[in-house]
């Protein structure tokens, strides 16, 4: 299997290569714009002073534009070869080099002297301007590339002596070379790649470290997710001086929730990112827990009754429990075959209830199907002392008729009913109460026990979920799960709160009004 790079170095690569090709782009656009630019201004700055040495040198030549009338000149040219940096040849019209203020030693060894015995070096006729056309060109593209060393570097102007006649009368030659001869003229010369080379560099360290603060969290929630997987539900992701704690540490005071919001508010999306990881991995911890301590609880309550069961048979069998004793034994084998049965009918309908088959939805009454709900209760509820209210809604002048499977939601109203019944005190009260709307009804079902802790609030509709762990052996804690998992497959809702009427645990949920 090839080696992957992981997320960190395909990022760094990916906008790298990006950048330099953005970067590669601008330095070819800008190095060609302002390499044009640069070369006319020398061009334009060499063609100018070539220009005013030829006048001024005409003013001081004799008719024949052979020698000089005047010695200050080669003041003059000696001041323009320090301004601008250029050696100055002044020929005369006979081709000779009468001044000039240096030559490359390459140049001077290919170049003849005259032989009339000034010692002047004669340019080659080809060399001539004989055309007196004012240029300014580099030397390999003029008729010296062979005269000068690396001819490419330098740039040669050419300025008649004098602009008038048809024949050869001189001419002034500025040659300036343009190669680099110290750090600062290399800097100079090679401005916009250096300028972009360390743009790029720069770039490439800040993308590094931008990309090491976005990738990281990414590679560690990869790496707990990897935790995860191997069946460390402990694990959680960390950042920096975060260090993130289940969701059911955190938020257990008003307060402290509406400071998460607005701190939740302020953060950027990959600690969110971060967070709500944490909070789902904490969220699956505690279904695991939950799950475990079902296992356990179902454990518990098939073990009891079977062992129970096994023990009577066995007695009965051996002759350890006597013939007159069997009623009471067959009472209490039959009351553990009770619970038996109703734990195995709670799994069942916690199947039934996520079983895909469409629903046999038909319209009903609403209040005749409650009041035969409560109907079946009210041995239930006698057994407790529970006082059974039904309120229905009297606002509307015609009987709320609903949608839906009546077996299912017989189901949601029964295992709400009995859970109410269940933790109301003895003597307590159990109210079912109807709201209608025009286009839907509300169940509510209302107790006046111990209510549901805040901490609960978001769980009570989670499967294997009992709130109180003491209680054991009451209920599978499949109830509400599979009320929840009926309501949903009909589209409606249903949630819990505590009610401020009785103070104690209210349910409601929605029905669709016909």
């Amino acid at each position: 299997m090839k080696p992957r790079f992981s997320i960190y170095a395909r990022t760094i690569l990916t906008i790298s290569i990006a950048i330099l090709a953005i970067f590669v782009v601008l330095a070819l656009i800008y190095g060609s714009v302002y390499s044009i630019s640069s070369n006319e201004q020398r061009r334009e700055e060499l063609r100018r002073n070539a220009v005013a040495l030829s006048e001024l040198s005409a003013r001081r030549m004799d008719d024949q534009r052979l020698t000089f009338t005047s010695s200050d000149i080669t003041g003059y040219l000696s001041f323009a070869t320090r301004s601008t940096g250029a050696f100055v040849w002044v020929v005369n019209a006979n081709g000779a080099i009468i001044y000039h203020t240096g030559m490359p030693s390459e140049t001077m060894a290919l170049l003849l002297r005259e032989d009339s015995g000034t010692g002047d070096y004669q340019l080659p006729e080809e060399t001539l301007n004989t055309v007196c056309a004012l240029y300014c060109q580099t030397a390999d593209k003029t008729v010296f590339k062979p005269y000068l060393p690396n001819a490419s570097s330098w740039l040669i102007s050419s300025a008649p002596i004098d602009t008038y006649g048809d024949s050869y009368s001189g001419e002034i030659l500025l040659m300036k070379s343009y190669k680099p001869v110290s750090v600062v003229g290399f800097l100079m010369d090679n401005n916009v790649p250096l300028s972009f080379t360390i743009a790029y560099i720069l770039s490439l360290l800040i993308i590094l470290w931008l990309s090491r603060n976005i990738t990281h969290p990414i590679s560690l929630l990869a790496k707990t997710a990897n935790e995860v997987y191997h069946g460390n539900l402990s694990a959680r992701v960390e950042l920096g001086r975060e260090k993130s704690a289940p969701m059911l540490e955190k938020i257990d005071e008003h307060d402290q929730l509406e400071g998460e919001v607005e701190t939740h508010q302020k953060e950027d999306d990959l600690t969110r990112l971060v967070k709500t990881f944490n909070t789902l991995i904490a969220q699956f911890e505690e279904r695991e827990k939950l799950h475990s301590e079902f296992l356990s609880n179902v454990s518990h309550d098939l073990r009891t009754p079977a062992t129970s069961i096994a023990g009577f048979v066995e007695g009965m069998r051996d002759g350890t429990i006597p013939p007159e004793q069997y009623e009471h034994s067959l009472n209490i084998l039959k009351d553990e075959t009770n619970r038996l049965q109703k734990l195995l009918n709670a799994l069942f309908e916690q199947a039934h209830a996520m079983d895909e088959k469409a629903l046999r939805k038909d319209v009903f009454d609403l209040h005749i199907w409650i009041e035969s709900v409560a109907d079946s209760f009210e041995p239930m509820a006698r057994e407790k002392n529970i006082h059974l209210i039904l309120d229905p809604d009297d606002s509307s002048d015609t009987r709320a008729r609903v949608l839906g499977d009546e077996e299912q939601l017989t189901r949601v109203l029964n295992n709400i009913v009995a859970n109410a019944i269940r933790f109301a005190p003895r003597g307590g009260i159990v109210m079912i109460r109807t709201v209608i709307h025009s286009r839907a009804v509300e169940v509510l079902v209302i107790d006046n026990g111990p209510g549901f802790q805040r901490k609960d609030l978001d769980y009570v509709f989670d499967r294997f979920y009992k709130a109180d762990k003491s209680r054991q052996s009451e209920g599978s804690g499949l109830g509400l799960y599979i009320a929840r998992s009926i309501i949903r497959r009909h589209g409606e809702t249903i949630e819990a709160s505590n009610s401020d009427e009785l103070g104690g645990a209210m349910i409601r949920f929605t029905l669709s009004r016909i």
